[in-house]
């Protein structure tokens, strides 16, 4: 009895003993040996009120209002803080005098990422700096290979996980700021250990679009950099699912991101569309390799058509150099014009395009001042909604009584142009226009400000010339061959265009007739097959087919 109660009385020292450690030990003490440590490797000032001895629920220690400094040329506040971090370590081990991480908890976090006016991210300079970038095109310090995780891997920990906490992102590099807050954060991270391959999830609400974020994958094993030869994760944002696949080595890094199927409704960006399109079996494969990021293919079925990419930008400037390709096959017109903009005219049909820019920059102003590039388009048995032409010619020449088809659609079986982009203005080279009354050819320019300037001209078919003069004296002005060449100009804007008879061209083709004419009876005269009354007689009937009398 005497031996039971001795024990139980050391035992109540032992644990009464090791629940006041945390009052005994100080361990503030020791700031001034691992703070500086830290600080060198986060490339950032480091802030702590208090450490605490922990030995309930596990031995360890709690850091109490731990601030981490932003990088001065972005923000004086803090870049992230914390209520407190938990730091919990192996017993068993820990007996054998070895420290084992087991696990890392970050009480009601507070980080603040940064994208600057000149579009570089403050966590781009956490880590070690690496050599002085060059003055162009970027602006930005090379990031480190080295930096948090590196610490967290050389700790061995099993689990880090994030209690609460926010994080904001806030582009100020934008003529509107905008600013997002990543709400009520579940994240864990477990097996951060050396030549480990971790496991992540991260589940949160972004704001203000209150849209749910769903990550979860691998990414390692982990080294002393961060070197990841393998990445491999599952992204739900809203109701859109990425699977996400690559690799990192130094500065260059391997991407590839599908996608079964997206709907712009369930994104969270604003895209310059009239209504929601839905893309099926969307793949991107990239990399980057320093500051140049390559998209190698773009893949995406859209509108019952196939959709093909590539593009090359060098980053890092005010306005990043850029050149890319595009080829569209079998996509439905229709459904596709109606989704970017709503107008007064319609072109249905099956298209396809080859398409080659180059340029600086990705607003307006910059693709407008350096915007070059070549495209060639067709469009398949279609049909223009909003605008019959030969309506609007026939308009034009009051000619009345002739029933043309749909008075306000314009049936063509080939529509095929190559257009010409630079400073603003889409230059219409070689326009080809077949249809079963006519025939139209031309060109002009359409402005980035969707401003019409096109001359074409219209080549009736035989049938319809015929009817047409036969209603219109004007109409026979046009006429040759037994066939009418109408010179159309269409002016004003994409959504209101004007319509408009070239009198120029009219007449040039009246001066042709008369030239013809007077050629043959001046011929006559001279071979003397043709008298004096005889060229009366002929002027008269000419001016009479031209005019009717």
């Amino acid at each position: 009895m005497k031996i039971a109660i001795g024990g139980l009385v050391l035992i109540v020292v032992l644990v009464g003993l090791m629940f006041s450690l945390p009052f005994l030990i100080d361990l503030n003490k020791y700031q001034d040996q691992y703070r500086p440590i830290i600080e060198e490797a986060l490339n950032r000032k480091v802030k702590l009120q208090d450490i605490r001895l922990t030995v309930w629920p596990r031995i360890g220690a709690r850091i109490a209002g731990v601030a981490v400094l932003d990088d001065p040329a972005f923000s004086s506040d803090p870049f992230a803080s914390l209520a407190s971090l938990d730091v919990g370590v192996k017993l068993m081990p820990l007996l054998g005098g070895k420290v084992e991480v087991e696990e890392v908890t970050l009480h009601d976090p507070v980080i603040t990422v940064i994208k600057n006016k000149k579009g570089v991210l403050n966590v781009a300079t956490i880590g070690k700096p690496g050599k002085a970038a060059p003055t162009e095109p970027s602006k930005a310090p090379i990031p480190s290979t080295e930096g948090p995780l590196k610490i967290l891997a050389l700790l061995a920990v099993d689990q880090v996980s994030i209690a609460g906490g926010k994080v904001t992102y806030r582009d100020v590099s934008t003529a509107k700021p905008t600013e997002y807050v990543l709400q009520d954060v579940d994240f864990l991270l477990t097996s951060v250990r050396l030549g480990q391959t971790p496991s992540l999830h991260l589940d949160t609400i972004v704001h203000p679009l209150n849209l749910p974020v769903r990550l979860d994958g691998t990414f390692g094993p982990l080294k002393e950099t961060t070197d990841i030869e393998a990445i491999n994760f599952q992204l739900a944002v809203g109701k859109t699912d990425f699977t996400i696949t690559g690799k990192v080595s130094g500065q260059d890094a391997i991407v590839n991101i599908g996608s079964p199927a997206i709907n712009t409704a369930n994104l969270p960006i604003t895209l310059p569309l009239a209504k929601p399109v839905e893309i099926k079996n969307f793949q991107i494969a990239a990399e980057v390799k320093g500051r140049e990021a390559t998209l190698n293919n773009l893949s995406f079925q859209l509108f019952d058509g196939q959709v093909k990419g590539q593009a090359k930008v060098v980053t890092g400037s005010d306005v990043p150099p850029f050149i890319s390709s595009l080829t569209v096959q079998g996509v439905q017109l229709g459904p596709a014009l109606d989704a970017v903009a709503t107008t007064n005219l319609s072109v249905s049909g099956t298209a396809g395009a080859d398409l080659s820019l180059k340029g600086r920059g990705f607003s307006l102003p910059d693709l407008t001042k350096a915007l070059e590039g070549t495209s060639h388009v067709g469009v398949k048995d279609g049909k223009v909604e909003g605008v019959n032409l030969l309506q609007e010619a026939l308009a034009i020449l009051k000619v009345v009584g002739l029933s043309v088809g749909d008075p306000k659609a314009t049936v063509f079986s080939t529509i095929e142009t190559d257009l010409a982009i630079k400073q603003g203005i889409v230059t219409v080279q070689r326009l080809l226009m077949d249809s079963h009354d006519f025939q139209a050819t031309g060109g002009g320019t359409i402005g980035f400000d969707q401003r019409l300037n096109l001359a074409v001209r219209m080549n009736l078919s035989q049938d319809v010339s015929q009817k047409i003069a036969g209603l219109s004296p004007v109409a026979r002005l046009a006429l040759k061959d037994g066939r009418m060449s109408l010179p159309l100009t269409i002016g004003g804007t994409v959504q209101q265009p004007v319509y408009g008879l070239d009198m120029k061209g009219m007449t040039g083709a009246v001066q042709e007739q008369v030239k013809k004419k007077a050629e043959e009876a001046i011929g006559g005269l001279l071979k003397g097959t043709t008298k004096p009354k005889d060229i009366q007689k002929e002027g008269q009937e000419l001016f009479k087919g031209l005019f009717g009398r």
